[in-house]
């Protein structure tokens, strides 16, 4: 078992090796997770042992995602959700919630992915639970890591879980995340530059101030993905797009644009609450064109 040096709410884990995979028992409905990068598809719950072996066999022995260990926690169930915060020792600056989609299709099925969208805020998460996980989670984190010498300068992302029995961490990284940050960041009222510059040198910030605005975001991809996908199909009417488009997976050739990659682009838009901006984000990829894309249908369904 991995042991536990502060009080921050895990779930039990345990980490293995390859010399494991066939000795080891696991329970139904148990996560296995790479540690290590995986493009966001290094997670498997495992709804019995057979696919449990199958899951570490891949990752371990085929080394899917390379050479490594698997984490095994326990199954925790509930909306996930993500929590990312600047930071500076033990300054925390929250950023606010998020959600994103990881599964490919609609009703959060199909094969994991790199995020298949993503909005903020969360109605099923209060205020007051979100003060806790801050103070609980992601200031208490800042502080044990600044306690061992190591402090964190930049940003903090907890992926975490409303169960029955409160928040729990599902996991830590010190980066922003994807594709929770392109709903998120767009929310930013205070200057950009001044935030990240204060971060870095150790200026104390007063107070980062956002836009009160709901933000939904859905991803455009390749037909395929997370699979084998072709590239190189025309997208057009991006221009007549009312809201920000990001590229994730595209290029300019002989004045096209074409899809050059798994997730291909970004469509996000704004309004009063999440509902109003889902409607006007839908409304609006209708007039973007291409043969070979595919986008979820039900980004945000968690909040409506």
């Amino acid at each position: 078992m991995c042991r536990q040096r502060h009080t921050v709410a895990l779930p039990i884990m345990m980490k293995l090796s390859d010399m494991c995979v066939r000795a080891i028992r696991i329970l139904p409905c148990s996560n296995l997770k790479y540690d290590g990068l995986a493009a966001g598809k290094g997670v498997v719950i495992a709804q019995n042992e057979q696919e449990a072996q199958q899951a570490l066999s891949d990752m371990l022995v085929g080394e899917a995602f390379g050479k490594g260990k698997v984490v095994i926690e326990d199954y925790l169930e509930g909306p996930e959700f993500s929590f990312m915060a600047f930071v500076d020792h033990n300054r925390v600056y929250p950023m606010p919630l998020s959600q994103d989609h990881k599964r490919a299709y609609d009703g959060d099925k199909g094969p994991n992915t790199g995020g298949m969208g993503a909005y903020t805020p969360l109605p099923f998460i209060s205020a007051e639970e979100e003060q806790w996980a801050k103070e609980h989670i992601l200031q208490a984190v800042a502080d044990a890591m600044v306690k061992e010498g190591k402090p964190l300068t930049g940003v903090l992302y907890g992926g975490l879980m409303k169960t029955a029995d409160g928040i729990k961490v599902i996991e830590f990284n010190a980066r922003f995340g994807d594709p929770e940050t392109e709903v998120v960041l767009p929310l930013l009222k205070t200057d950009a530059f001044t935030v990240f510059h204060a971060i870095a040198t150790g200026v104390i910030l007063d107070n980062i101030a956002w836009h009160q605005q709901a933000t939904v975001g859905v991803v455009l991809a390749s037909k395929g993905y997370p699979g084998g996908y072709t590239k190189g199909a025309e997208i057009t009417g991006t221009d007549s797009f009312d809201g920000l488009i990001l590229h994730m997976g595209t290029k300019y050739q002989d004045g096209k644009l074409l899809t050059n990659g798994g997730r291909v682009l970004m469509c996000i838009a704004h309004g009063d609450d999440v509902r109003q901006a889902q409607k006007k984000v839908y409304a609006e990829i209708e007039k973007i064109h291409c043969t070979n894309l595919f986008y979820r249908k039900d980004i945000a369904h968690w909040a409506l």
